[in-house]
């Protein structure tokens, strides 16, 4: 059980950096319109949040799905480094982009 939640944090973590990371089409909406569209990249107050985490859920659920399914043999501490390492890049990413926004 431990395993396959770190399996689905693991996928979260790497669904969610490279939708960011690779402009990969996501759910896109515009609050002022009240439109929801698939789009890469946003324009004017449209949020990509929302995708990005559609994403992200949907990739880490998958993951931890087939986790359970098929049992992962890689020893805990290499699985929670694994995981843990992916958080980080995610933390750094963010913190890099919004330190160069300010």
């Amino acid at each position: 059980m431990t395993r396959a939640a770190l399996a689905g944090i693991s996928a979260f973590a790497l669904a969610y950096l490279l939708a960011g990371t690779l402009q990969l089409p996501v759910l896109v909406y515009d609050p002022l319109a009240r439109v929801a569209s698939v789009s890469r990249t946003v324009s004017g107050v449209s949020m990509r949040y929302f995708g990005d985490l559609l994403l992200a859920s949907i990739a880490g659920l998958a993951m931890a799905a087939l986790a359970l399914r098929f049992r992962p043999q890689a020893p805990m501490p290499v699985a929670a480094a694994t995981t843990l390492s992916l958080v980080a890049l995610d933390v750094l990413y963010y913190l890099s982009r919004l330190l160069v926004a300010a």
